[in-house]
């Protein structure tokens, strides 16, 4: 019995020595279309500070966090990477890593081959004829066409026109997406479709909980009439500003 304790407990002592490796460097080789930043937020290893990582620095104990290298995130961080990579039009990317073991230091090394990404061929925005200018609008949207079919831009572009429409009098606007992707083709093809739902004024207008402020103050702060089209920002805008008088 005492031999098996001794033997189960041996596996987690080696694995806390291997977690006790110090991150003495992170760096990322091969990436163009993606900065090193954004990389570094999108994974969970991470370097020391610099107290820890300049050897004329490690001196001074005391100073500077370490980051102790974790094998199982690290692991994972190649596939938060290749996520990354095809969430921004990179359907080819591979992630190669390079980690250099030196007693209690560790030092790490991504190496990334983006491949061609694929590219948005065509985006289709329907919905909006009598409303908008689709054509002014497209050229505002965060995707354009021949860009690399980010996913992230492409709800951006989405978001763009929801904001839009509620800022002209459609509180209950939403939007229908869909894509298609041709990997092989490297093309993408995407649809917008807006449903702006009922155009609406702003009714009545009530205030109620001013305890503290003069009601007359408060209705000459709002950006909000009666009358008014709705508007999603001049909401937001009365929001603010009653905030400023501490209500």
């Amino acid at each position: 019995m005492t031999l098996l304790v001794a033997v189960l407990a041996a596996a987690p002592l080696a694995a806390q020595q291997e977690q006790q490796r110090v991150v003495r460097g992170l760096s990322f080789e091969g990436n163009h279309a993606i900065d090193d930043y954004t990389l570094r937020a999108a994974i969970a290893t991470t370097n020391s500070s610099a107290f820890a990582t300049k050897w004329y620095l490690r001196w001074i104990r005391f100073l500077g966090e370490k980051r102790y290298f974790n094998e199982l995130e690290f692991r994972r961080d190649v596939v938060r990477l290749l996520l990354l990579y095809r969430q921004s039009g990179y359907m080819n990317a591979v992630i190669d890593t390079l980690v250099r073991r030196e007693g209690r230091d560790a030092y790490i090394k991504f190496r990334i081959y983006e491949g061609d990404p694929v590219r948005l061929a065509e985006l289709h925005v329907l919905g909006l004829d009598s409303i908008l200018d689709v054509q002014r609008l497209q050229r505002d949207l965060p995707l354009h066409v021949g860009d690399p079919f980010n996913r992230a831009l492409f709800q951006a572009s989405a978001d763009t026109i929801v904001s839009r429409l509620k800022n002209l009098g459609y509180p209950y606007a939403d939007i229908l997406r869909n894509y298609d992707v041709d990997v092989a083709a490297l093309r993408a093809v995407a649809t917008l479709e807006a449903l702006p739902g009922p155009r609406m004024r702003v009714g009545q207008v009530l205030i109620t909980g001013a305890e503290k402020v003069d009601t007359g103050t408060v209705r000459r702060m709002l950006s909000v009439r009666a009358g008014d089209w709705f508007r999603q920002d001049q909401l937001y805008l009365t929001q603010r500003d009653l905030y400023g008088l501490g209500m």
